[in-house]
């Protein structure tokens, strides 16, 4: 449908078809080394259309629990969760969230379309994945980082770029 900064919302008539597609997408994602690690979130219902996008509840609660994900995770409401525990896909139920601007809480699930990227991993300053191969750890315990350039950053100011764990 539309690009938001380096975002992207997508739209699909079902959430069998929404889990076929962004599952090869944050496949595709994860082989590519030069991308960050993608957070993605699904959500199924009504919407509203006005020319080239959409509105509504269903639009809102997506980009809520989007903004939820961590770096390598998809997040998920009911409907999406269902459908990808009917295909055999693996979900986990994280509870139940309050949303800004949302009423009520909102059941969120985890769906495993890609594998898991392991946290100690992330590149804390662009959230890359930083493979062993690729470069080094800043301190025996500390973050792995994809470039001299991420450390550098990393190391004049530690507290703006929080741990993923």
């Amino acid at each position: 449908i539309k690009w938001i900064g380096d975002e992207a919302m997508l739209s699909f008539p079902e959430p069998e078809i929404a889990i076929q597609v962004v599952g090869a997408l944050l496949q595709a994602c994860r082989k590519e080394p030069r991308l960050p690690l993608t957070r993605a979130a699904l959500n199924h219902g009504p919407v509203i259309r006005r020319a080239n996008d959409l509105f509504g509840s269903t639009v809102n609660i997506a980009a809520r629990i989007a903004s939820l994900a961590s770096p390598g995770q998809l997040l998920a409401t009911r409907p999406i969760a269902e459908a990808a525990a009917a295909k055999g896909i693996l979900t986990k139920d994280l509870g139940k969230v309050a949303l800004r601007s949302v009423t009520g809480e909102v059941p969120l699930y985890e769906v495993e379309l890609a594998p898991s990227p392991d946290p100690a991993w992330i590149d804390p300053v662009c959230k890359m994945h930083a493979p062993y191969r690729s470069y080094r750890r800043a301190a025996a315990e500390g973050p792995w980082f994809c470039s001299p350039r991420c450390e550098e950053a990393y190391r004049k100011s530690p507290q703006t770029y929080p741990l993923t764990r």
